[in-house]
């Protein structure tokens, strides 16, 4: 099982790259990121036991499933996944909340970092709710939705790398340094989507799924 945990993480970031490097909306950018998928897939389910607990696994689901959901549906539509995504994130959130606030000898660096994760979680159900309510989203705000969302969970597999591997970096380079890079890289790509007219060329394109070509009867449900 660590095995298998190991060789999908090792997939996840490589695929992660490469849907981050190619140009968005075509061919290679669209199987990368259908493929970093199906790694995070495999990575969450087999991670839930390992750190004694499935909740930062369930997080790094929702943040890829969600991420790549948006791009399957419709502009200005939702379904019974969104309000099960957000009843799941919620639930997250108030479970890491509670863990910062009840666990006693938590190391202070932890405890920053399980309640950013935390307060993050609860602005994710809160935006989940406000798409529901307004009946989806569309244009650019559509494409910030599964761009966050993707390097989110691509931040969450760079932290488990880098704190697995932080005794094997050269003392010369910070073992945080691709976490750094990853919220930069988070960050770049939500001010180009949404203050750029950039986000404008991917209208004609997002939405055509290779993955979904292959299960026609997923296809059905989710655009339903």
């Amino acid at each position: 099982m660590l095995i298998v945990h190991i060789v999908a993480g090792s997939f996840l970031l490589l695929f992660g790259i490469g849907a981050l490097s190619f140009a968005k909306g075509k061919l290679r950018h669209r199987w990368s990121g259908n493929l970093f998928f199906l790694a995070m897939l495999i990575m969450t389910g087999t991670a839930a036991f390992f750190n004694g607990g499935a909740t930062m696994s369930l997080m790094t689901f929702y943040y890829g499933m969600t991420a790549w959901v948006i791009v399957l549906r419709k502009e200005q539509s939702t379904g019974i996944f969104e309000i099960l995504a957000m009843c799941l994130i919620f639930y997250v959130s108030i479970s890491l909340f509670y863990f910062v606030y009840t666990a006693a000898d938590l190391d202070p660096t932890f405890k920053v970092i399980f309640t950013i994760h935390a307060s993050v979680a609860l602005l994710a159900a809160g935006m989940d709710l406000r798409m529901i309510l307004n009946g989806g989203l569309s244009g650019k705000h559509r494409i910030a939705r599964h761009t966050w969302r993707s390097c989110f969970a691509m931040l969450g597999a760079v932290m488990s790398f880098s704190a697995n591997t932080s005794d094997r970096w050269p003392n010369f380079i910070d073992s945080n340094a691709l976490i750094y890079l990853m919220i930069g890289v988070l960050f770049y790509w939500v001010i180009r989507v949404l203050f750029t007219g950039w986000s404008k060329r991917l209208n004609n394109i997002i939405g055509d799924n290779l993955l979904l070509k292959w299960l026609p009867v997923f296809k059905r449900d989710i655009k339903g």
